[in-house]
C-alpha cells in the first residue's frame, strides 16, 4: 500500500504564532520538510511546502535506489502565510485537492503519513477516501494529536503513569504560574516557561535569579531579581505565553547543565516499538542529534526506554497509532526527568529510515549517527564536492561516511549533514574536517555524549 507523505512541520497548529515569524524564517523552518524525502518508497506521493532543489531530490533518490518517475512530489500554491510552511489552507485549496486526488488514484495510495496529523490533514484524509487505511483515524479526526502535542496534557498523563517530572505547574491561572516562579527564583532556582503548543524549543524562556544561566532548550534567559521583576515580566509576556489568555502554560524548575535525550517510538495496535534513543545537541537551541550506544549509561537508557514504553501504553489506550517522540533530561545530580512528548513525526524520523535502510536492525548500538543542522554551504552541489574532495561521502556498501540529510541553502545557506561512523570518536573526527571546510564562520558543537 503506497503512502501520501505530507511535510507539514511547523504549521499553524504546531507553532504558537506564525505571524510573528518573518517569511524568511518561515521558509527556513518549512524547508525541514525535505527530511521526509528519506521516507519515500516506490509509488509514494510527497507533498512539500517548497519546490525542492532538484540536486537534493536526485541525491536522496539515487542513494535510496529510486528513480524520479517512481515517486510523485507536489507543492501546493501559496496560502495566507505565503509559501514557507505547509498550512491547512494550502493543502485544502480546491485545485490542489483535485491534483492530489488524481495522484492518489494513479499511485494506488492507501494511507496518509503527515508530519503532524492536524485538523486540515484529517479533512484531507476524508476527502481523499483514505480514512479506512490510516491507523487510528477516529482518534486523529477528533483532534487527538492536540493532546499529544500539549505540554500541559503531557504532565498530567506522565504523572498518572508514575514517571518522574521536574517540579512545576501546568496552569492557565497567571497567579499560580507567577507564584511558582517567584518561589523558585527566591530560592535561587531558575525556571523554564513553556508555551503549551510550540515546537523545536520555540516558545520557551528561562527565568533566572542571577546571570550565567545558559538557556539550553530555550530562546533566551531573562534575569529577574525579586518578586517585582517577576510580576513585570508576566505583565509583559503573559499574553504571548498564553495566546491572549486563552491557553495554559507550563512553568517548571530548570536544571542547568542537564543532558537532553529523546526517544522515538512507534505505537501499533498491540504495543509500542522503540526506534532509538538519541542525544539532542543544543547550542542553545536544537542544532543536531547523536544516535549512539555511548549516549548516557546503559542503565539510564534502559530506564528511559522502559518509562517511554509505559507512557506509550497509556497513549495507545487513548486510541493513538503512529510515531511519538518523548524527551527527558539527565541532571548533573544523576536524576532523570521526563519533560515532553510529541505525537507526530520528529527530528529523528528520517534518521531512523536512514539507519534502517543502510545500516540494518540494531543500528543504534552498532554505529554512531551524528548530525548538525547548520553546516554552512552555498549549495548541495558544493557540499557534495566538499565530501568528495575529502573522501567523506557516504558509501552504502560500507555504511560509513557523510550523508546530506536536508537542504537549507535557499533560506539559510546551510545543509544538514549526518555522519555515520563506527565509533563516537571517529564521528567527531569527521565532523572536525567538515567544520573546517564550512564556507561560513563555524562553531564546534559540543557532543552531550562525551
Amino acid at each position: 500500500m503506497n503512502t501520501l507523505v505530507i511535510a507539514n512541520a511547523f504549521n499553524e497548529h504546531l507553532v504558537g504564532d506564525l505571524q510573528a515569524m518573518t517569511p524568511e524564517r518561515q521558509g527556513h523552518l518549512g524547508s525541514c520538510g525535505g527530511r521526509l524525502t528519506w521516507l519515500l518508497e516506490p509509488g509514494d506521493v510527497l507533498v512539500l511546502p517548497q519546490t525542492p532543489d532538484p540536486a537534493f531530490l536526485d541525491y536522496v533518490l539515487d542513494l535510496k535506489g529510486l528513480t524520479p518517475d517512481e515517486v510523485t512530489v507536489l507543492v501546493p500554491p501559496p496560502g495566507r502565510f505565503g509559501e514557507g510552511v505547509l498550512t491547512g489552507d494550502r493543502l485544502l485549496a480546491p485545485a490542489f485537492l483535485e491534483l492530489l486526488r488524481s495522484a492518489v488514484a494513479q499511485n494506488d495510495v492507501g494511507t496518509v503519513l503527515p508530519y503532524s496529523f492536524d485538523s486540515a490533514v484529517a479533512e484531507l484524509t476524508r476527502e481523499l477516501g483514505l480514512a479506512k487505511g490510516t491507523p487510528g483515524f477516529p482518534f486523529l479526526e477528533e483532534g487527538g494529536t492536540d493532546l499529544l502535542n500539549s505540554k500541559c496534557a503531557f504532565r498530567a498523563i506522565a504523572a498518572g503513569v508514575g514517571l518522574p517530572l521536574a517540579e512545576g505547574v501546568a496552569t492557565g491561572d497567571r497567579a499560580v504560574a507567577q507564584a511558582f516562579a517567584e518561589r523558585m527564583l527566591a530560592g535561587g532556582r531558575p525556571v523554564i516557561v513553556k508555551q503549551d503548543h510550540n515546537a523545536g524549543c520555540f516558545g520557551n524562556d528561562i527565568l533566572a535569579p542571577h546571570p550565567g544561566v545558559d538557556p539550553i532548550g530555550a530562546s533566551r534567559s531573562v534575569v529577574l531579581a525579586g518578586p517585582a521583576a517577576v510580576a513585570r515580566h508576566f505583565d509583559t509576556h503573559w499574553d504571548a505565553y498564553t495566546g491572549g489568555g486563552r491557553l495554559s502554560l507550563v512553568v517548571e524548575r530548570y536544571h542547568p547543565d542537564s543532558v537532553p535525550l529523546t526517544a522515538e517510538l512507534e505505537i501499533g495496535d498491540e504495543e509500542a516499538s522503540l526506534h532509538h534513543v538519541a542525544a539532542m545537541r543544543m547550542h542553545p537551541m536544537l542544532d543536531g542529534i547523536e544516535i549512539s550506544g555511548s549516549c548516557a549509561t546503559a542503565d539510564r537508557r534502559r530506564a528511559f526506554a522502559e518509562g517511554s514504553v509505559d507512557l506509550c501504553a497509556a497513549v495507545r489506550a487513548m486510541g493513538y497509532r503512529g510515531h511519538i517522540n518523548i524527551d527527558v533530561i539527565l541532571t548533573p545530580g544523576g536524576e532523570m526527568f521526563f519533560s515532553e512528548y510529541n505525537g507526530r513525526l520528529g527530528g529523528t524520523t528520517h534518521l531512523h529510515r536512514i539507519g534502517s535502510q543502510f545500516l540494518g536492525p540494531g543500528y543504534e548500538g552498532s554505529r554512531t549517527m551524528l548530525t548538525r543542522n547548520s553546516w554552512k554551504m552555498p549549495s548541495v552541489a558544493r557540499a557534495r564536492a566538499v565530501l568528495a574532495e575529502r573522501d567523506l561521502a557516504f558509501d552504502p556498501a560500507t555504511g560509513r561516511g557523510v550523508l546530506l540529510a536536508c537542504d537549507y541553502t535557499r533560506h539559510a545557506g546551510a545543509v544538514e549533514y549526518c555522519i555515520v561512523a563506527d565509533t563516537h570518536a571517529e564521528a567527531l573526527e569527521m565532523e572536525h574536517v567538515l567544520l573546517e571546510a564550512s564556507t561560513g564562520a563555524s562553531r564546534a558543537v559540543s557532543s552531550p555524549c562525551t
